[in-house]
């Protein structure tokens, strides 16, 4: 598409064309991440190509944070005297800012792709799809969707061509071509229209060598691109080195390689690029190690994972939490915290059946700043508007209501299931017609069962990948799993797998390479492992004391589900029972059950399981004994007169319903009965509360006469017969 499809183009590239034409000062406000630096590099060397006076400031990830930052600005308008500002891959959020800048009389161009708030920066020209009003009203909704897929880099690409058309310069695309393609595969956007054009175009020129310094760094690497480049190549090649620079140090080395002419300075920085990914590596996986462990040593039952450590590089934390995603599904939140600026940082990662920023969005009022999308975001709190426990609950609680009981469990979808002798040199150059491969355009799937294993080893330096020989039909095909670590499994055992398929040529000879994505054999025992395991002592008496040094002695964390009050009373004298007792509101996660009393109805025991998620659940003897109807009213008739006097009449439902092991039809209907006979008034209702008021003591025989006590005993002997059913039904 024509860059005027952006409502502001025009007037931008004026202001740029101008800027250079009169070789004003032009500063590009980039961001340190792969797609922050090539946006970067794009325009300083589209800007410095025509002639312009262009430079670059890309903040630090530690101390300035993604956006412009007003501190720093004050020191570029002082040192660098820009004239003209572009942002590119932020800026939209940016209105103090930009206002800030424009007080000094210089102009400030956006270019973006994040979702842009309702208060849009007061800036000379903005072009970000995703801003109200941005693009032409002429595009059709396939050309919009098409535009706000645009990586930063895009976005910054369409300014480019835009500048060069002016200057009737459009071939020069080509040469910033490559650096479109590595941020847009680094950035994760759909490879949907023009996008799909950037990479494939682009991993052809860097095959090709067009970019001196990005195939120096293939090559560095070990890549060998006689053969092509692919999409997944650079996703674990060059965008994590181009990255490594803004997550430990400085990002000059990756800004350099792109923009210098210099063929010694460009072998300098991709040393330098190489040296700090082995960094990087080294940091992830010694936090990794220490956050799993503290994870583990909790004994957490959490559905969320939330940890902190002001210890822990800011740099590496996202990476922390993509690694902890992939070993417990579960939405993971890694943060770090400064005790200069009383504030903790965090990035976190999603799963795809919960919306991260709903998550992150749903506890903004504890917050400072926040953003993100579905699987990926990040959000920094001070210690002075919440602490880290409360976010901790918050965030917690949220994920648990979106959940609404539903367990998380990966899945992997299969495009189709093929034989062993399916799987060919051929096939593989079939698929590669539908490349690149990326977001909104995965490489398929395949699966294969039956195979038998032949042999399996660990590779890499701290043996994290995983190589499987196994036997089809027609020979031996070579399996790997990356970053898997072993599993335990022998050589011939049966085993099914999942895969794509991947050309692998070696000392001259090509042949076809299977990349691991899940194996399942009767060795694995993960999902054994996740069954629930149920433990039936219900004929046994006289194990008080056995069950307390079970407890006592246990590392697991146990909790003892008792609402009646003479079943609590029983288990006072085991200390180690006694304080693992819970109700139906302070259950908590646990990795066991035991049940010494039931609950009233299923829906309470059905909430209580989902509540625990225990891997182990005893249920434990019970005597069942006859409802005392008037026991229950005179105990309820001193809770209405304590609520009366203690919370101006609050009677909370669940609460009342807990503390005497029934229903909360029960104390409605209790509620009732007592306002009948005259001994307080309900002032009104909802679905959780009543309020009332007490009016007079009367006798309790009086509810005899009421219409609603036939209901009460009726209700009472329904929980009465639930509870007995667990003594006898199949567990």
């Amino acid at each position: 598409m024509h860059p005027n499809a952006f409502c502001d183009m025009q007037k931008a590239v004026d202001r740029i064309c101008k800027a250079i034409d009169e070789k004003e000062k032009i500063l590009i406000y980039g961001d340190f991440d792969a797609d922050g630096i090539t946006s970067t590099s794009v325009l300083v060397k589209t800007f410095s190509f025509l002639g312009g006076n262009a430079d670059y400031y890309i903040p630090d990830r530690d101390t300035e944070g993604h956006g412009l930052n007003s501190k720093s600005l004050v020191k570029l308008l002082s040192s660098k005297n820009p004239k003209l500002i572009i942002t590119v891959d932020n800026g939209i959020s940016s209105y103090d800012e930009v206002k800030f800048i424009n007080s000094f009389g210089r102009d400030v161009i956006i270019t973006d792709h994040h979702e842009a708030p309702e208060k849009i920066p007061p800036a000379y020209a903005i072009i970000n799809p995703k801003a109200m009003n941005s693009l032409s009203e002429k595009l059709t909704t396939t050309q919009i969707e098409y535009l706000t897929s645009l990586a930063g880099v895009g976005v910054a690409f369409k300014l480019a061509q835009g500048v060069l058309e002016k200057y009737d310069k459009l071939d020069y695309s080509y040469e910033i071509l490559p650096l479109v393609t590595v941020g847009t595969i680094a950035d994760l956007v759909p490879l949907i229209g023009e996008n799909r054009y950037f990479v494939a175009k682009g991993l052809e020129l860097i095959a090709q060598g067009k970019n001196y310094g990005l195939k120096r760094l293939l090559d560095y690497a070990g890549l060998n691109t006689d053969n092509g480049l692919t999409a997944e190549q650079v996703a674990f090649t060059i965008a994590p080195r181009i990255n490594a620079s803004g997550r430990i140090e400085s990002v000059d080395p990756a800004v350099k390689l792109f923009i210098s002419d210099n063929k010694q300075e460009i072998e300098m920085c991709i040393m330098q690029l190489d040296n700090l990914n082995k960094i990087r590596q080294q940091m992830v996986s010694d936090t990794f190690e220490e956050a799993d462990n503290i994870w583990i040593n909790s004994r957490s039952r959490d559905n969320a994972i939330i940890l902190a450590n002001p210890n822990w590089h800011i740099g590496i934390i996202g990476i922390v939490a993509s690694k902890f995603v992939e070993k417990y599904y579960k939405p993971t939140f890694i943060m770090t915290y400064s005790e200069e600026t009383k504030t903790y940082r965090c990035s976190a990662r999603g799963v795809k059946e919960l919306n991260l920023y709903d998550i992150i969005t749903n506890i903004s009022d504890k917050l400072e700043g926040f953003g993100g999308h579905k699987l990926a975001g990040g959000f920094t709190f001070s210690t002075d508007k919440a602490d880290f426990e409360e976010v901790k609950k918050a965030l917690n609680q949220t994920v648990d209501e979106m959940l609404n009981g539903q367990k998380l469990i990966p899945s992997l979808d299969i495009d189709m299931e093929l034989s062993i002798n399916d799987v060919s040199v051929s096939l593989v150059e079939e698929l590669s017609k539908l490349e690149p491969f990326g977001m909104s355009n995965p490489s398929p799937t395949f699966a294969v069962n039956g195979l038998t294993l032949k042999e399996k080893k660990l590779m890499g330096s701290t043996k994290e990948h995983l190589k499987l020989i196994v036997e089809g039909e027609s020979g031996n095909v070579d399996c790997v799993w990356w970053s898997r670590g072993d599993i335990p499994l022998l050589k011939g055992d049966k085993i099914d797998i999942a895969f794509a398929p991947q050309i692998n040529v070696f000392n001259g000879v090509t042949s076809v390479q299977l990349i691991l994505k899940d194996v399942h054999a009767e060795g694995l025992e993960q999902e054994e492992e996740s069954k629930q395991k149920v433990y039936d002592h219900r004929k046994k008496t006289n194990i008080f004391a056995q069950v307390n040094d079970y407890i006592k002695k246990s590392d697991k964390k146990i909790i003892v589900f008792a609402e009646n009050r003479n079943i609590i009373e029983q288990l006072k004298p085991y200390p180690d029972i006694y304080k693992s007792v819970v109700n139906r509101i302070t259950a908590d996660k646990a990795d066991v059950l035991m049940f010494f009393d039931y609950p009233a109805d299923d829906d309470i025991f059905q909430n209580l399981l989902q509540t625990v998620g225990a891997d182990s659940i005893h249920y434990m003897n019970y005597y069942s004994q006859r409802n005392d109807e008037e026991s229950y009213m005179k105990t309820f008739s001193g809770m209405v007169r304590y609520t009366c006097n203690n919370f101006d009449g609050e009677f909370d439902l669940k609460r009342g319903a807990s503390a005497l092991g029934v229903t909360n039809i029960v104390i409605e209907t209790m509620l009732e009965m007592f306002e009948d006979i005259g001994m307080l008034k309900i002032n009104s209702r909802n679905d959780n509360s009543f309020n009332v008021s007490f009016i007079n003591s009367v006798e309790i025989s009086k509810v005899y006469n009421t219409s609603k006590y036939a209901e009460f005993v009726e209700l009472m002997n329904n929980i009465n017969d639930y509870k007995n059913k667990f003594m006898t039904m199949t567990l």
